[in-house]
């Protein structure tokens, strides 16, 4: 497998930029908007009465964060390739122009209806500046603690992968040996595909917080469940429902699927002396490919000593760094199965797809 890199700084922008287009964060952006009408219609000094006051303002303040959060969405993608810098002085640059669109429409429209100002509209307009300087100012101040948190959260998660590698490593590597010295002398082609197995998984550890694909991913996946029914013979079945037609090209973690397949591997067909089978299933949808890893529990089964308790956590995080809020793992344990769900969304030019 030869996983796709990416620079790291452009994936670091581009996750911590947000995605002006979902539906939460235009819900916020209008809950935000309303607060600050809110505040600036019952502030002391006000001449008129406080509930038109409210209701102009909330038209107001909506308009500016209807455009802005608009436009932000619109032009993500030449705003991602910005440094920091140039990236908040135009998220700034976009707010005071929108904002002074607005005040302009707005002064003329009010003035029109019978509004009578006490302001002309040039100083109209310098207040609604300051009052949106002073916004986006405490935007870029969220925006700069979102993006360390960003950069803390990358930090900790190659830590944690490293670590993570470094612990599967010497346990899974000896497994695999002994199973390719038991096979060279019953089954020659068995071992060498064997060999060209490991060293797919072992090139892929090697480009831990690089990107790959999810047919790349799918293909190690196999991989590994191959190596694992070589070692553990009649108590490890696999089951794989994959769809038909070609995979939507969606880029993910390398090693995303691996450490999943891993634990059901672990907790199922390593601890039980009975057969066991490991169900792979991908659903692909319109939005989204869903894939679903599924093996049974094992009763009366020794503890496990060499958990990998962080491997969900990480492969969260991941997904986290990579797609927001739009990829979900889900666990949980259905009619005495334990299964993993990953549903990945699709990208907006990969066209219709069919359910499997």
């Amino acid at each position: 497998m030869a996983p796709t890199q990416r620079k790291p700084d452009t994936r670091l922008r581009s996750s911590a930029l947000p995605a002006f287009c979902t539906p939460r964060i235009l819900l916020i952006t209008l809950l935000l908007a309303f607060c600050l009408a809110l505040l600036l219609a019952i502030a002391p000094g006000a001449s008129e009465d406080r509930w038109i006051r409210l209701g102009t303002t909330a038209w107001f303040t909506a308009w500016v964060a209807l455009l802005t959060v608009g436009l932000l969405c619109t032009l993500r993608r030449p705003l991602s390739a910005l440094s920091l810098t140039p990236l908040l002085l135009s998220v700034m640059g976009i707010l005071l122009v929108v904002t002074s669109i607005v005040s302009l429409f707005a002064y003329q429209s009010l003035t029109q209806l019978g509004w009578q100002s006490t302001e002309s509209q040039g100083q109209f307009l310098l207040h609604n500046q300051a009052i949106a300087s002073v916004v986006g100012a405490v935007g870029i101040w969220i925006f700069s603690l979102h993006l360390s948190k960003a950069r803390q959260l990358t930090a900790q998660t190659k830590a944690e992968l490293d670590a993570l590698h470094a612990r599967i490593r010497p346990h899974f590597l000896f497994n695999s040996l002994n199973t390719v010295a038991a096979l060279i002398d019953t089954d020659p082609k068995a071992a060498e595909s064997a060999v060209l197995n490991l060293a797919s998984i072992f090139r892929a550890a090697l480009h831990a917080g690089d990107v790959s694909r999810l047919s790349d991913e799918l293909e190690l996946a196999r991989r590994y469940l191959a190596l694992e029914q070589w070692r553990l013979g009649d108590r490890l079945s696999v089951e794989e429902s994959l769809p038909a037609e070609p995979l939507p090209d969606i880029p993910l973690p390398v090693l995303t699927l691996q450490p999943l397949l891993e634990n059901a591997v672990r907790h199922s067909a390593e601890r039980s002396t009975m057969p066991c089978a490991i169900r792979l299933y991908c659903l692909v949808s319109a939005l989204s490919v869903s894939i679903v890893i599924d093996n049974p529990l094992v009763e009366n089964a020794p503890a496990d000593t060499n958990g990998n308790g962080i491997s969900l956590a990480n492969i969260r995080d991941r997904l986290a760094l990579m797609f927001g809020e739009a990829a979900t793992l889900r666990t949980g344990i259905v009619d005495q199965h334990y299964r993993v769900k990953l549903v990945i969304p699709r990208p907006p030019a990969s066209g219709k797809g069919t359910s499997a």
